[in-house]
């Protein structure tokens, strides 16, 4: 799990000698098949999604596994190496949405961005203004939240193609949420306990066309600027939400080539987790496996006047959640 991880346990979608991904449990870096407990009335223990479709049935089931000396000795003795196994996205949902402009931190870097062309003191009263908007949105406002398609999806050591012409491609680490019951209607509370667990997912973003140039007037187009296939990394593994204590405290870096771009933590979200499901809930409902991207921190690629480009390699980390390390590919 690399860098970053909680070594508790935590859940992975894996392959070996080409055969179909299924899901393991992972412990000091070895990993074993759920099948092994099928015996014991695990549900869909052959594939990630009928795994998280029943997860509501499966927790209390998982949870006593994970806790049994017995599982360790038989993890540590015939377990894989995960080193030794294809990782594949610890997630497979009907739905995914992407809360967009939820860090403070994001959002203020970016006004400061765009008043470079003013003196010092007009740059100090732009930021106290949009701080200002930031708060009041935070007392009165809502998530604005927008769909990405599920074909966005990709393991979180695969390439990420660069066709040419793509000259804005930017990087989003976000905290990625797995919804483990049906949620319709729910309070920030009940939302939170809906929770199956939290992953690692970069919300991979193209610029130039979050809006229309031939439709100005139409506002931002979510599926030429982020829903094409790969354009989601995500992983390496599902933490199950009992072994998180505190979501708001996950701490988020993005590295490039070896440079770190973004470092934030959960804190400085404007709505946070609960709050954003619960959103959700009252307008859409949210089913099992359901994935929810939280919003990334300051330092994307538009504050450094750099987009992603072939040979580039991407790092992306939540403390706790593992490391997902992309080469980006023409």
């Amino acid at each position: 799990m690399e860098e970053g991880t909680l070594m508790r346990y935590a859940f992975a979608n894996v392959s070996s000698a080409g055969s179909q991904p299924f899901p393991v449990i992972v412990m000091e870096e070895r990993a074993l098949a759920l099948a092994h407990w099928a015996s014991r009335g695990l549900n869909g223990v052959h594939s990630m999604r009928a795994l998280m479709e029943s997860w509501d049935v499966n927790a209390r089931q998982l949870r006593e596994i994970a806790s049994e000396s017995a599982t360790r000795e038989l993890i540590a003795t015939v377990g894989v190496p995960l080193a030794h196994l294809t990782i594949h996205a610890p997630v497979a949902p009907s739905q995914v949405y992407c809360t967009i402009g939820n860090y403070r931190a994001q959002l203020l870097e970016a006004a400061v961005d765009s008043a470079s062309h003013l003196d010092a003191q007009e740059v100090e009263e732009h930021r106290n203004a949009t701080l200002k908007s930031i708060e009041e949105r935070r007392r009165t406002g809502e998530p604005y939240i927008c769909m990405k398609g599920t074909s966005c999806i990709s393991g979180p050591h695969d390439s990420l193609r660069i066709s040419q012409g793509l000259t804005s491609l930017d990087w989003e680490v976000e905290v990625g949420v797995v919804i483990g019951r049906r949620l319709k209607d729910v309070s920030s509370i009940e939302a939170l306990e809906g929770i199956a667990g939290y992953c690692v997912v970069n919300d991979i973003t193209l610029r130039e066309r979050i809006f229309r140039a031939d439709m100005p007037q139409m506002g931002t187009d979510w599926i030429q600027s982020k829903s094409r296939p790969g354009w989601l990394p995500a992983g390496p593994v599902l933490m199950p939400a009992w072994n998180v204590e505190d979501p708001s405290a996950f701490r988020l870096h993005l590295s490039l080539n070896g440079e770190s771009m973004q470092e934030g933590s959960a804190t400085d979200m404007i709505f946070g987790i609960g709050e954003q499901l619960a959103y959700l809930s009252s307008l859409v409902g949210l089913e099992p496996g359901d994935l929810v991207c939280t919003g990334t921190p300051a330092g994307i690629g538009t504050h450094y006047s750099r987009y992603l480009r072939p040979g580039d390699v991407i790092e992306a980390t939540v403390d706790g959640l593992g490391t997902q390390r992309t080469k980006c590919i023409p």
